[in-house]
């Protein structure tokens, strides 16, 4: 669960970060298509251009179709802290005597107690036993 949060988290920071770009075709003041890209693309509403010797259109191909793009990205840039760690020789050794090496320090030797010292039972208190109050 972990893993996938720190995966999500990381590609968002980098699409937040990488920039995006939206390319908007423009066909005579109507929008026609737009496309979501990683860098400018070239749109075409499929519009046929006039050749050179033909003279019935008396509109220029290139102002009634416009591609119009806007870049987005984040301003800010990402700057990771850096965070100085040193190790002192005191907690060195007791890491290595730990995880290297394997001692185990929490080794603890069964005792025995004398059974004829042992301490006297205390009193059972039937108030709190039985949860029974005077009120």
């Amino acid at each position: 669960m972990k893993s996938t949060v720190s995966i999500l988290l990381a590609f968002l920071l980098l699409f937040s970060t990488v920039g995006m770009a939206k390319t908007t075709h423009w066909c005579m003041g109507h929008e026609m298509e737009s496309a979501i890209g990683f860098g400018e693309k070239h749109l075409d509403c499929g519009m046929e251009f006039p050749n050179e010797d033909s003279t019935t259109s008396s509109e220029d191909p290139s102002s009634c179709c416009e591609n119009k793009t806007q870049h987005l990205q984040v301003d800010d840039d990402f700057q990771v802290s850096q965070i100085e760690f040193q190790l002192s020789p005191s907690f060195i050794l007791p890491l290595l005597q730990a995880f290297v090496f394997e001692v185990d320090f929490l080794t603890i030797n069964e005792v025995d107690f004398p059974s004829e010292h042992s301490p006297p039972v205390p009193k059972r208190d039937f108030q709190l036993l039985y949860q029974s109050f005077l009120i």
